[in-house]
């Protein structure tokens, strides 16, 4: 059903928690990201943006500055609306994504990001503030889907810089999130679920599956392949969900792959750092955004049509290709090397 309603634009934060990877990989070839399609005709018609952000002009893509990324996999129902007779599915259904969420009133983006992680993803973080080191990596703006456009604000964590994520157990968390589950199934059978308002439905039910550290081209490939023509589930959990539930296509993770892959240009913590710290937060959402609260379908058509190609001069520094990409990592390592007491953290 196409809407009729004005646009509705959150706030909204995230973090990417990062940490060096355990083993080398595989380049990514085009010919296994596209599944052999046309990728010029992807779902939202915007196959020559991400085929020159993840591949450029080569045939395949390698992520050498060696990063695992800690993503947390979605679960597919969204328990708070529906209902007995109704099943509703969440937002980006059984993806792999960062933890996140809309900052609340009061609330700095960079807090938000630290409430979202330890509620989604388990994490207990520590009360001392300087154990606890985010970078603001970017602010970007994510195209309508059901009507929402979010305003992102994207830290990264890396694992050099807090011993809380170096010693992270995901083992244990995902025991945790496992028997939130079965609490939440036991409720249901029972009927108990139903009777709780909308408050204590949104804290019992389950958000995330399991949390996994994936290695860069694992996570950029599930995110390239949510556009593809053909629905190309991650995993037999988001397959059966799909058929459960009567969903057809998988939500575009467009924003999620620009992210990760602009996490790829940064070969150090100390090249994140430095970058972060010359960002100015209200001049780059300035700069990025794209969508007003408000804007009519009829407006928001107009604009995503300006701005159809990420790559485009119109929004040029929002992305960039594989091939800037690659010379901005080894621009980066060079300055590494020139750096007072330097060392690849």
């Amino acid at each position: 059903m196409i809407t009729t309603a004005p646009l509705r634009v959150r706030v909204a934060a995230t973090v990417i928690c990062i940490r060096r990877a355990r083993r080398a990989t595989a380049p990514l070839t085009k010919e296994e990201a596209t599944g052999g399609e046309r990728a010029w005709e992807g779902a939202g018609g915007d196959g020559p943006s991400r085929i020159n952000l993840v591949f450029g002009r080569s045939d395949s893509a390698s992520f050498e500055a060696g990063w695992e990324t800690l993503l947390g996999q979605g679960e597919c129902q969204n328990w708070v609306r529906s209902s007995p007779d109704k099943l509703e599915a969440m937002r980006y259904p059984g993806e792999w994504k960062f933890a996140g969420g809309a900052v609340e009133p009061g609330e700095t983006p960079e807090e938000a990001a630290k409430r979202e992680l330890e509620e989604e993803f388990q994490v207990k973080l520590p009360e001392d503030s300087a154990q606890c080191k985010f970078h603001l990596l970017s602010i970007k703006q994510t195209r309508p889907i059901r009507n929402v456009s979010n305003i992102m604000y994207n830290f990264v964590a890396a694992a050099e810089e807090n011993a809380w994520l170096e010693s992270l157990d995901a083992a244990r968390i995902n025991a945790a999130l496992a028997a939130r589950r079965e609490r939440h199934r036991a409720e249901v059978k029972d009927g108990s679920f139903w009777q709780l308002s909308q408050a204590l439905r949104e804290r019992v039910s389950p958000e995330i599956r399991e949390v996994q550290w994936l290695d860069m081209r694992s996570a950029i490939l599930h995110t390239f392949t949510s556009m593809n023509d053909s629905c190309v589930p991650v995993n037999a959990f988001q397959e059966e969900e799909f058929a459960r539930l009567g969903i057809r296509r998988r939500d575009p993770m467009f924003l999620t792959m620009a992210t990760l892959l602009e996490v790829e240009s940064f070969p150090s913590v100390q090249s994140l750092a430095l970058y972060s710290g010359g960002i100015c937060p209200e001049s780059e959402l300035k700069r990025i955004q794209w969508l007003t609260d408000g804007m009519s379908p009829e407006d928001v058509r107009r604009a995503w049509e300006r701005n159809i190609s990420p790559t485009d001069q119109g929004r040029k520094g929002m992305f960039r290709t594989a091939e800037e990409r690659l010379a901005l990592r080894r621009s980066r390592e060079h300055e590494d090397t020139r750096a007072p007491g330097a060392s690849r953290l």
